[in-house]
């Protein structure tokens, strides 16, 4: 039984999955031993969650083994544990976002397998496991304009400001940006992206990411796009999970994008770029440098905005020296209710959930 290939099957019934190609089974093998793919082949998928006792008996092997076994997956960020009254309980969590970018939080010991996990992972996003993050209709995620790049007179709803959605998706950590630690392409800050809820105090428990206060936050947000890089979210209404703060040289939600014909059309947005009325572009080229889609060219007279590949994101606007750009509302478009209703879409799309319901029942049974 090749134990690698159960769990990547499992992990493929994840929203984005973990399709199988050189690079992905290279992963999987240079972070689960062969006994820790046995094990985490029999963890079961959220939201189910099984103790080390249940998940011993499918494996054959002893409570103690499976118990020291699925406490060190846990310990390096490759599976979930939860502590339920008494005893601990686990289940998957995915490849990403989820166990990759784990392995790269401030506080793990970046070793030559996790550097080499990482080098895979991005070569890996130019073939299938790219198209499983942005070959769907549905995306996963969604831009946060900066705020004061949106033109005046247009109304702008809560779940469009970055620092509102913080503020109304409880906890609040901040961590360092996996993409950029892996991939190694720029000097970008390091400490941006900001999870909330269940999933920062998670992190924080496991001392991967740091407490912030809603104003702590609000100044990170504005630290980061004074750095020229991209506010992305889960693709709801508040309470989100992560808002990561993007640059497209390294980060896995818009590298993909960016590489798209049409990367407008693979992130949600309500917004685009287009020049302001009555302010003067003197050509200087600023805008183009720092729009993360290429979306940009310098014309005869001003900045030129290919709206295919704008993505709403309003860095250009924020860097123009003469408030020559401005984001301007397209659609009216909702982020999903919440993320099970994002979950279900995604799943629907990727004809996944047949596949895992049949993994339920064989879990449980």
């Amino acid at each position: 039984m090749d134990w690698h290939e159960e769990l990547r099957r499992k992990l493929d019934l994840f929203p984005i999955g973990l399709p199988r190609m050189e690079e992905t089974m290279k992963i999987l093998r240079l972070l689960f031993s062969e006994e820790d793919a046995r094990i985490a082949a029999h963890v079961p998928n959220p939201p189910l969650m099984f103790t080390a006792k249940a998940i011993a008996g499918k494996t054959g092997i002893s409570a103690d083994d499976a118990a020291r076994a699925l406490r060190g997956m846990a310990e390096r960020g490759l599976i979930v544990e939860q502590k339920f009254l008494v005893e601990f309980r686990y289940t998957l969590m995915p490849a990403v976002p989820g166990f990759l970018e784990m392995q790269f939080m401030k506080g793990q010991v970046i070793d030559e397998k996790r550097r080499e996990a990482g080098e895979l992972w991005h070569k890996a996003l130019a073939g299938e496991f790219g198209e499983e993050n942005y070959g769907f209709p549905t995306s996963g995620v969604r831009t946060l304009p900066v705020r004061k790049t949106i033109g005046a007179g247009q109304r702008v709803f809560s779940f469009e400001e970055a620092d509102k959605v913080a503020r109304a998706s409880g906890s609040i950590a901040v961590a360092e940006c996996a993409c950029r630690k892996s991939a190694r392409k720029c000097d970008a800050p390091l400490e941006v992206c900001m999870f909330f809820g269940m999933t920062a105090d998670y992190l924080i428990g496991r001392n991967l990411a740091r407490k912030l206060t809603p104003r702590q936050a609000a100044k990170n947000l504005e630290m980061t796009s004074d750095a020229g890089l991209v506010h992305i979210a889960t693709n709801t209404k508040p309470p989100v999970s992560i808002i990561c703060s993007c640059c497209s040289c390294c980060c896995a939600s818009l590298r993909g994008v960016v590489s798209l014909n049409k990367p407008a059309a693979s992130v949600a947005s309500n917004f685009r770029a287009e020049s302001a009325t009555g302010s003067k572009c003197v050509l200087c080229g600023v805008c183009e440098k720092a729009c993360p889609a290429d979306a940009i060219t310098m014309g005869e007279q001003r900045a030129e905005v290919a709206a295919d590949r704008c993505i709403g994101c309003g860095v250009c606007a924020h860097k123009c020296p003469t408030g020559a750009l401005t984001l301007v509302r397209k659609t009216n478009e909702t982020p999903f209710p919440t993320s099970l209703h994002l979950t279900a879409k995604m799943m629907t799309e990727r004809k996944k959930l047949g596949g895992l319901l049949e993994s339920f029942a064989k879990d449980i049974l």
